[in-house]
């Protein structure tokens, strides 16, 4: 995913998915708080190998992460 497409719409958080083993990432979807956000993270990646999960805020800064490789 290119560098532009992990910025969030103005006010919400945007999460991206990454599969460790076959290198893809897509969009998870965009809240509208981090604690949302990162609930989400959290919920997807429980349990799951080989899947990272990023948070990005409305400027692009990263703000969380969870998964595991």
């Amino acid at each position: 995913m290119k560098r532009e497409e992990r910025k969030a719409p103005q006010g919400k958080f945007r999460v991206i998915w990454v599969d460790t083993f076959d290198h893809e990432d897509g969009l998870e979807g965009d809240y509208d708080s981090l604690d949302s956000a990162k609930d989400i993270v959290d919920t997807k990646t429980k349990g799951v190998q080989m899947l990272k999960m990023h948070v990005y805020d409305d400027t692009g800064a990263h703000r969380y992460e969870g998964g595991s490789f």
